[in-house]
Formats: structure tokens, C-alpha cells, sequence
């Protein structure tokens, strides 16, 4: 396409999608007015340059085009305000405050508020200036127009209503924006009332804007649910709601009030109404289900009515939240604050019926660190945690340490206690300059049997023959979990498995037996994942992928006295393939037998060259009944993410 052509083609977009910018001839109210509405806004000069395309520009493109067909949001009718509520009526310090930092992100056009800006409820007038200072102490930080609207607390008694109108002067009032009216009334006059007055010139103000396009009413306490309930209860409408009602009639509208501090939408006659929950007001905060949060509505005018969503306040995030100086601090404070838990294995018996958990914060961080939190998940059978929650602090460079004391009524089986967590708060003292940093985290508390392995008391041959073995101590549970073709797999007739482990100055030795009617040479084989990890790091991070070895011995044919030495060795994701490890197999009658020697180096490199003191290993058979089917595996011990997780692997200590 020539320039020529593009310069022509752009004219045709213009033509059919917006249109040239042409000179306003309307001009916007700017402020509240009533009444007659004779105080309007100067529209703004034009500013002198030139003009440039409003409309959307689309390039021509034969066939298919990288946009959807939608419409593109630009109706000159359209627009967005925010609606603040509640602050007050046991006002959190702050919150407000966050909701003008998080308004000035939104950029809305301007703000309106439903009331309840100060505590009041005093006659005293120097702190009800006091408390009307600090507040338009805030407003003066709001980037955009702010529209006050009373509420209880603004007006509580003859002298702050007298107060309110030295400051800002009606009590209710309206204004327009683009077709819309905007009506803002006072529910307390004298209280939980509409006086005549005001009800006088609400049916004036409305019969004068019949025409527009929408009417948005904001006041204070949601009257139409106190008229409801005094009327159903046979009494008159103390509140003269009804009477609003009727003025609005089957005009378009929308009504907003605060005051109770927690949100609902009501439909009345086909139209929203809303009481919205708060702005830093007391609150229970239990959440979105029971309407108690800290938001900002904000609204959307489009051409045929509103759009009304409420953005959450810790929802809206400047664009600085996050810095590359900030994060790499973060990261660095996850890494050297460590909160560590001592792992119980029990060595004998089949559960806990009582024990210590110790709990260690490192600090290695520049600043003070403090953890607090709570053990929990643990099964309630006569349960005793002391303490029920702790804390501890570590200056930079040292470290804390509690134990916490647990006991049942009964001993309780390891598979109960699995889902065992210390849910722990982080907090680092801010530093000159920064705001603390904190990270939640839920620590696992490793409650389970442990396995002991003890010196080879022979030397091992490695030849798959298992005469030197005297007894192999681990077998499958009854029943075991099966992987894969689960269906196929009949019992332990169909596939067994028993093994042991043991080691001498350079390796660590598995010896398996395996029990299968029909070996099928190549296709049955022995899976072992072996993570040689310290335990504070496979139990914080589980994933297989980030230590674990896999070794794999395939069944081996029948060959007399000759072993098979075949062995698959896995590849960890961040480290090289394992060097050194052997295997060797025979088939027996009935099944295979197969020893596996892994390297303790591994191990050694794996705990960053301390002394090991225990590690994670499972044992899976992969079973056919017939070449080429679906194997069945059948799990030691693990989970149905086997492959991807340690969890639930079995721990082996080292005999002190």
C-alpha cells in the first residue's frame, strides 16, 4: 500500500468510525446547585492547535483481523464516578485515607459520598471543628471534586447542622452531568426523616428534570428499609420514604445510601437500590458473603443506565506497589528469615499419643524478624496444644527457638495427622524509609513413622542375589495405592513387594524382592525415588523435581546364574545425572529379585556436605500382566502425584 492509499484509507476509517473532532458547544454544571440551578459551570476555553481524530482508526484488512468485532466504548454520554461510603461510627484510622490514595489511581470524573464523614455526636464546637479539619484534611489530597452529602454523624444535634451549613452550606441539593441528574438529600431531618421542607423542593427539583436521562439519588440512611418495616408492621411511614417514591415514579433512577455498614442491592419497582457497606467505618469485616468490606463503588453512566461494581480497597494497586529494588528486598527477607519445624518420626508404634514440636526462626535478614502463629490441623480426640499460639523474635544474625507440647486422648494413626501446618505470620521491622515487610506462610509439621536404616552388618555383593539379606522389613499396606491400569492389578498374588535398606562408608544398598506370577521381562520393572534433601527443604518444598533421584530396574529375563546390571537412571531437573550407582537382578521363581547401590556422595552433596542424618524414599512396581499393556502401579508409599511429589514417602533415619 502506497502512502497515498494509507492516507486514504485512514480518512475512510475516520469517516466510518468517529468523525472528525468538531468544536463543544455544550457546557457541564461544575458543583452542587439547587433549587432554580443557577449557578452553572464555565465550560473550559478551547485550547488553540490542532485538532486531532476522536475516532477510532482501524487499518483496512482483507480477511480475517486481530480484533474482535465488539463495539469500541467510546459514547460521548459515557462516564464514571466514584461513590464513597461510611467512614465513621467507629472509623478505623486509615482506611479513608487509603480510599482517596486508591480514588486518585481510579481517576473517575469526580466523587460522591452517602455520609458519615466525622464521629460527631457532641455539641462541643471546638471538636467538631477539630474532626471537620482533620476530614477536609483528606479531601484536600482527592485529585478530583468531592460532593458531601450528610449523614448522622455529620448532623447529629441543632449546633453541627448548624456547623454543616457554615462549611458547605445546603443541607440537599442537585446538579447534572451529561444528561444525568444527580440528587442528594438529607435522611436526617430532623432524623431518620424527610422534613417538608425538603420534600417541597424534591418535587420541584425532579419536575424540572423530568427529562433526564437518568436520576441518581445518594442520602444517608437507606429510609425505604424503615418505611418497609413500620408499614408492615401497620404503621404509618414515619420517614415520608413513600412519598420520595412516588415524586420518582417510573423515571429512570438509582438510589445509594451507607449507614449500616455492611452492602446489599435491593430491586424496587425494577429499579437498584443499594446500601453500601464501608470506607474505613466499623466493621466485622467477616467478608463478601455477610456485605463487610472496605471498598469504593464505582459507577459507569452508559447510555442506556448505570454500571455499578465495588473495587475492594486492598483490590486497587498503584503502579509502584511492586519496584525491582522492592521485590529483590522481599526476596531476599523469604530467604534469610527461615522458620524451620524439627520433624517427629516415631520409630515404634503405629501413632502419636503425644509429643514436642520445636519451632526455629534464623534470622539471617538486616532487621529484627518476628514470627507468630498457630499449629493447626491436628485431629481434636482429647486433644492438648501448650501454647496454643506463639511468638517468636530473632535479631539480624540469630535465631529463636520454641518447642510447643502436644498430646491426645489416644494415640492418634500418622495418616490423621498429615495434614498438620504451622501457620505462621513473618513480619520484618521496617527499615529507614520502607514499610515492613510481612509473608504468611504454612509451614508443614512432619508428624509420621520413621524407618530406620542401619549399617550393612555384610559386605554386599551387588550380584541381585538376596541370601545375605536376613530379612527385608518393609512391605506393601493392605491395600496399597494403585496408579495406572488399577483394574489389572488382582492382589498381592498378581504383584508383592518387601524391601530393605542399608549402607557402608561409600553406598547406600536397597534390596527388593518382588512376587509376580507372570514376569514380563523388560516391561515389569522396580521404580525407586530417592530424595536425599535436608528435611527442612523437601518438607517445605515437595517437588521431586527439585532433588529427587529416580532409579529404574527393568525385570530381567531368565538367565541361570547370570544378573542383568540394567539400571535407568532419572535426570534431576537442576543437577546432572547421578554418577556411580549400580544395580543387578534375577529372575526367581515366581517373581525377580533386584539390589540397587546409590552413591552416598549424593547424599553428602544433596545436605550441602553435612552429615545426613535421614532422607525420603518410596518404592513403586510397574506391573503387565501381558506385553504391550497398561502397566498397574502399585505404590509403597506416596500420593496419586507420585511422580511429581515426595509427600507421604516414606522417612528414613539414620540408627544413632
Amino acid at each position: 500500500m502506497t502512502r497515498a492509499e494509507w492516507i486514504r484509507a485512514m480518512a475512510v476509517g475516520l469517516a466510518l468510525i468517529g468523525g472528525a473532532a468538531a468544536p463543544s458547544t455544550s457546557r457541564a454544571h461544575d458543583g452542587p446547585h439547587s433549587h432554580g440551578h443557577d449557578h452553572p459551570g464555565e465550560a473550559p476555553a478551547e485550547a488553540a492547535g490542532p485538532k486531532y481524530p476522536t475516532g477510532l482508526i482501524l487499518p483496512p484488512i482483507d480477511g480475517p483481523k486481530p480484533w474482535s468485532d465488539a463495539p469500541h466504548l467510546n459514547h460521548p454520554d459515557r462516564f464514571h464516578i466514584a461513590i464513597m461510603t461510611d467512614r465513621t461510627g467507629g472509623h478505623r484510622p486509615g482506611i479513608w485515607e487509603k480510599g482517596v490514595e486508591k480514588v486518585n489511581l481510579l481517576r473517575p470524573e469526580f466523587v460522591v459520598s452517602v455520609g458519615d464523614l466525622i464521629e460527631g455526636y457532641t455539641e462541643e464546637v471546638p471538636e467538631i471543628e477539630r474532626q471537620w479539619e482533620e476530614f477536609l484534611g483528606f479531601i484536600e489530597t482527592m485529585e478530583m471534586k468531592f460532593f458531601f452529602v450528610p449523614g448522622n454523624h455529620d448532623l447529629t444535634n441543632p449546633t453541627m447542622h448548624r456547623i454543616w451549613r457554615e462549611h458547605f452550606g445546603r443541607e440537599w441539593y442537585s446538579f447534572d452531568y451529561k444528561g444525568v441528574h444527580f440528587v442528594a438529600i438529607n435522611s436526617e431531618d430532623p432524623q431518620q426523616h424527610l422534613g417538608e421542607e425538603q420534600l417541597a423542593w424534591l418535587e420541584e427539583d425532579l419536575a424540572a428534570h423530568a427529562d433526564a436521562r437518568w436520576t441518581l439519588l445518594f442520602l444517608h440512611k437507606p429510609l425505604w428499609t424503615y418505611a418497609e418495616r413500620e408499614m408492615a408492621a401497620g404503621n404509618p411511614d414515619p420517614t415520608n420514604w413513600k412519598r420520595v417514591e412516588a415524586m420518582l415514579g417510573d423515571r429512570p433512577h438509582t438510589v445509594f445510601a451507607g449507614h449500616v455498614h455492611h452492602y446489599v442491592q435491593y430491586d424496587r419497582n425494577g429499579m437498584n437500590y443499594y446500601h453500601l457497606a464501608t470506607t474505613g467505618g466499623g466493621s466485622q469485616l467477616r467478608g463478601v458473603p455477610y456485605g463487610e468490606f472496605d471498598h469504593v463503588t464505582w459507577l459507569t453512566m452508559e447510555p442506556d443506565g448505570p454500571r455499578v461494581s465495588h473495587l475492594l480497597l486492598d483490590g486497587v494497586l498503584a503502579p509502584d506497589t511492586v519496584t525491582e529494588k522492592g521485590i529483590a528486598r522481599f526476596r531476599e527477607f523469604l530467604t534469610d528469615a527461615s522458620v524451620q519445624v524439627a520433624p517427629i518420626l516415631i520409630t515404634e508404634g503405629e501413632g502419636l499419643d503425644e509429643g514436642r514440636i520445636d519451632v526455629r526462626l534464623a534470622n539471617d535478614f538486616d532487621v529484627p524478624v518476628t514470627v507468630s502463629g498457630r499449629i493447626e490441623g491436628l485431629p481434636l480426640r482429647g486433644l492438648t496444644v501448650d501454647p496454643a499460639s506463639l511468638e517468636l523474635t530473632a535479631e539480624p544474625g540469630e535465631a529463636a527457638e520454641l518447642s510447643v507440647r502436644v498430646a491426645f486422648g489416644e494415640p492418634i494413626p500418622f495418616e490423621a495427622l498429615a495434614g498438620t501446618v504451622f501457620t505462621a505470620t513473618i513480619t520484618g521491622e521496617a527499615a529507614e524509609g520502607e514499610a515492613p515487610l510481612k509473608a504468611e506462610q504454612a509451614v508443614p509439621v512432619v508428624i509420621d513413622r520413621g524407618y530406620t536404616i542401619s549399617p550393612a552388618d555384610h559386605d554386599v555383593a551387588l550380584d541381585g542375589r538376596l541370601d545375605e539379606w536376613e530379612s527385608l522389613r518393609n512391605g506393601l499396606p493392605s491395600p496399597p495405592m494403585i496408579l495406572g491400569a488399577a483394574e489389572s492389578w488382582t492382589g498381592p498374588g498378581d504383584a508383592d513387594l518387601s524391601f530393605d535398606l542399608a549402607y557402608d562408608d561409600e553406598m547406600l544398598y536397597l534390596a527388593a524382592r518382588v512376587l509376580d506370577e507372570a514376569v514380563v521381562p523388560g516391561e515389569d520393572r522396580l521404580e525407586v525415588l530417592w530424595d536425599p534433601r535436608p528435611m527442612d527443604r523437601r518438607v517445605s518444598d515437595p517437588r521431586f523435581a527439585r532433588g529427587g533421584h529416580r532409579f529404574t530396574i527393568p525385570a530381567p529375563a531368565p538367565n541361570g546364574d547370570e544378573a542383568s546390571d540394567a539400571l535407568e537412571v532419572g535426570r534431576r531437573r537442576d543437577g546432572p545425572t547421578i554418577e556411580g550407582a549400580r544395580a543387578a537382578s534375577r529372575q526367581i521363581e515366581g517373581g525377580y529379585e533386584v539390589e540397587l547401590a546409590m552413591p552416598l556422595s549424593a547424599l553428602a552433596e544433596a545436605q550441602d556436605g553435612a552429615d545426613w542424618s535421614s532422607f525420603q524414599l518410596s518404592v513403586v512396581v510397574s506391573d503387565v500382566d501381558e506385553s504391550g499393556a497398561e502397566p498397574a502401579r502399585v505404590l509403597w508409599r506416596g500420593t496419586r502425584d507420585v511422580d511429581r511429589s515426595n509427600a507421604r514417602f516414606g522417612h528414613f533415619v539414620r540408627r544413632p
